[in-house]
């Protein structure tokens, strides 16, 4: 344990932080220590860290803990429910990163009850974090001979191995660790690193690609597998992970670490919390720790939107709309948040005021591309085909790349009739996003039914049916491949196509979808082409 100045120690002192703890032999923390042995040490006084700059809550907790231990010490309590005072003041010093006073805590633990296998377990966390490996593996075996399926500590043992070079005793450790639980990337991640120390490249790279099916988020392994494939003489694939590296690590299931996580009576703790259980579907849960973040940061607008999403997604609409206009009274630029208001407003029938709100986001953000997305769909779906496009535009000036833009300008052109335009853009899209069938749709259509004949093209339309029909065979695309067929001049076969499409309408109970359907029926049955590429706003599916 790190030495403090005696000013320090004596300031500390003085404001109720030091913990006094007997000790049968004060110099034994001087003793050497044998290798690959755990640190014994006497019980021996623990100091609380500069607590200045942490929340309230957190302070109140660190110095509710100090006086636990003070009082069971005081008392004479028994050595376990000692133990157990130590053990929870050492969690929360290493919640703080207060590494070498949650070490003292977790020794003064361990030699009041040996038999307590966690406070070992969270020694060798400590001398992890400090980069001691040799003593976090002690300590790690140490946890492992009380508990040896513990998932946890067989990865991390494995970790401390190959730290110090320890191969061969490493991969038993991770291989172990996947036959508990198969889901244990971390434990692919360490059976990875072991087969590129032994150049078995082709192992590493199952291994590695394992892990990253398990975990797309941990971009740390992006590096070991461009090493893996610069092995295995891959050179395009290995540069294409480099490209993808990051700083993002792996770490086994650990409920243990976890009760350190969430130990926490801080907002951040309390927000972890909220996010975990909107990730895995209990909105419920959600709310009540966004509600317990909100207690002690209710300046947080950012929780707050938590709050409103959690909320909404539990069906509690108008406790949303309370939160989310509770933060627009605060901060009314705040951009998100007019965002999420008109996307519950939209969703209640509400559309001239969602496009208020849609609008407001991007005036106070003006690269908020997912609002300026909605903003333009919305007034499109309202027949607002100039204004639409001057948001389809900003999109794409913001990213070029966002197919669903440039099918919205492109739609919004053919609304306003300005067809000539229109097929331009979406022969642009096809080019640019070829695995979008809705560009080829639409494009399609405009070829077969345009009226403006300075646009058709029966021989195109029908080169785009057939193959809109072969990717998506519904009832739209039977409907554009009868379409087609018409401009062709192949009427019996567009008769054939347009009843295909009635039958597909009516087998899913389109029932408004098939009655239009059949007025075009009845015109190709009278040998006559459409000239109504769409009903109402272009669309590519209904």
């Amino acid at each position: 344990m790190k030495t403090r100045p005696p000013a320090v120690i004596a300031a500390l002192a003085a404001l109720g932080f030091l913990v006094a703890c007997s000790s049968s032999n004060p110099d034994s923390s001087d003793r050497p220590v044998q290798a690959g042995s755990p640190k014994t040490h006497a019980l021996r006084q623990v100091s609380l860290p500069d607590v200045t700059g942490m929340s309230p809550s957190v302070q109140q907790q660190l110095r509710h803990q100090a006086g636990e231990v003070t009082r069971l010490a005081a008392g004479n309590a028994p050595a376990d429910q000692r133990a157990t005072a130590f053990g929870e003041m050492g969690k929360l010093l290493l919640a703080v990163e207060s590494f070498g006073d949650a070490e003292a805590c977790f020794l003064n633990a361990s030699e009041l009850n040996p038999s307590d296998s966690r406070w070992a377990y969270y020694l060798g966390h400590v001398y992890r974090a400090q980069g001691e490996s040799q003593e976090a593996a002690a300590y790690f075996e140490r946890a492992l001979k009380a508990r040896p399926e513990e998932v946890a500590a067989l990865v991390w043992l494995g970790n401390m191995y190959l730290d110090q070079g320890r191969t061969m005793e490493a991969g038993p450790l991770f291989s172990q660790a996947l036959a508990l639980d198969a889901t244990a990337a971390a434990a692919h991640v360490g059976l990875g690193r072991v087969s590129l120390a032994a150049r078995d490249y082709t192992g590493a790279i199952e291994h590695l690609e394992a892990a990253l099916m398990l975990n797309r988020g941990a971009s740390s392994v992006h590096y070991l597998l461009a090493s893996a494939y610069r092995g295995a003489g891959q050179v395009d694939r290995a540069d294409a992970h480099v490209r993808q590296r990051g700083p993002v690590q792996i770490g086994p299931p650990d409920p243990l670490m976890q009760q350190v996580a969430d130990l926490l009576r801080s907002p951040v703790t309390y927000e972890s919390r909220g996010e975990r259980a909107l990730a895995r579907g209990d909105f419920s849960r959600a709310t009540v720790e966004f509600r317990a973040a909100l207690e002690l940061a209710p300046e947080s607008l950012a929780v707050r939107q938590k709050l409103a999403t959690a909320l909404s997604l539990t069906g509690d609409v108008q406790g949303s709309v309370q939160q989310l206009q509770e933060i627009l009274r605060r901060d009314p630029k705040f951009a998100s948040a007019h965002y999420s208001l008109g996307v519950l407003l939209q969703a209640n029938g509400e559309t001239n005021r969602a496009i208020e709100e849609f609008a407001s986001a991007v005036r106070y953000e003006p690269t908020y591309v997912q609002a300026r997305l909605l903003l333009a769909n919305t007034l499109r779906s309202r027949g607002q085909f100039d204004r639409a496009r001057e948001q389809y535009v900003a999109v794409l000036g913001v990213d070029p790349r966002i197919a669903e833009a440039r099918f919205g300008d492109a739609a919004s052109l053919a609304a306003l009739k300005r067809f000539t335009e229109a097929r331009d853009r979406l022969a642009e899209g096809m080019r640019l996003h070829p695995d979008r069938v809705e560009f080829m749709s639409l494009l399609a259509r405009l070829y077969a039914a345009a009226p403006d004949e300075r646009v058709r093209d029966g021989n195109r339309a029908l080169t785009l049916a057939m193959e809109l029909t072969k990717r998506r065979d519904s009832a739209f695309a039977r409907e554009t491949l009868a379409m087609a067929f018409a401009e062709a001049g192949r009427y019996d076969e567009a008769v054939t196509a347009q009843r295909e499409a009635v039958a597909l309408a009516d087998g899913a109970r389109q029932w408004e979808l098939a009655a239009r359907m059949r007025a075009n029926l009845r015109l190709f049955e009278r040998r006559q082409p459409s000239r109504t590429p769409w009903v109402g706003s272009p669309i590519w599916e209904p």
